[in-house]
């Protein structure tokens, strides 16, 4: 959730980080048991946003949790919500922390908006203890975007994700990451299907986003979110995107 500022939510900010975290948390869970969450004793949570994944790690484990997001105005937020939790703005490009430092450096939706995910990658495997895990818990990948009908939610996302300086594409690419950084790396996907409920609830966020990336007109938009509650009521929308997760093991 790192370099949030780049995108124009507004007060609604937390809001779409609960719903982006709903749609991944059945899926999370299994990673938290598989690196061992609740042994750790030290956990780095990169690109913390307004605290949303930090909350569930507190409440998961007793280690001693540091969350960091380069964005003062994220943290401020973030540290009003969770407490027992060190918050500090950090850039994760240059992390002022010692090598080998954590059990868990641990993030979600964060390479999406990074200008040098290899260098993160790379900071964060100096800041992890020998054997100690790195971990995408998710990461989009737009362009295995598929709906139907077309009503072209999928491109104009995409666009609107450019246009903010950020990667739709880099979901396909975290492995690649992982291992250049020197990482024993594993690879799954969420094959995430919306469904009725969640598209009844979402849709018209998501058409806002396009909306206030000046994509679409206010006549358009509202023509769109109409034809999708037309379409969504008789179950005849569908929307699919891969989100992909990486964990990856410190040599």
């Amino acid at each position: 959730m790192e370099e949030t500022d780049k995108v124009n939510w507004g007060p609604r900010i937390h809001e779409q980080f609960v719903r982006q975290a709903s749609w991944t948390k059945s899926f999370r869970y299994n990673i938290y048991r598989q690196i061992g969450l609740t042994k750790a004793k030290k956990i780095l949570e990169v690109g913390c946003g307004t605290g949303v994944i930090t909350r569930e790690l507190r409440e998961k484990t007793s280690a001693r949790i540091v969350a960091i997001d380069k964005d003062a105005a994220m943290i401020k937020d973030a540290k009003s919500r969770v407490k027992n939790v060190e918050f500090l703005v950090e850039d994760v490009e240059n992390l002022s922390m010692k090598d080998k430092t954590f059990d868990i450096i641990i993030s979600q939706y964060l390479f999406l908006w990074l200008s040098e995910p290899s260098k993160a990658v790379s900071e964060m495997v100096r800041v992890c203890k020998k054997r100690g895990y790195v971990v995408a818990l998710a990461e989009p990948d737009y362009g295995g975007w598929i709906e139907y009908p077309k009503l072209d939610l999928g491109k104009k996302h995409i666009e609107s994700i450019s246009k903010e300086g950020a990667d739709p594409f880099i979901g396909r690419k975290i492995l690649s990451l992982f291992e250049t950084a020197g990482l024993e790396a594993n690879l799954s996907v969420i094959a995430q299907v919306w469904d009725k409920k969640n598209l009844m609830e979402n849709i018209e966020e998501e058409w806002k986003r396009v909306l206030e990336a000046q994509l679409i007109t206010e006549e358009e938009f509202r023509e769109r979110v109409q034809q999708e509650m037309k379409l969504i009521k008789k179950n005849k929308r569908m929307i699919f995107m891969p989100v992909f997760s990486a964990v990856g093991r410190k040599k």
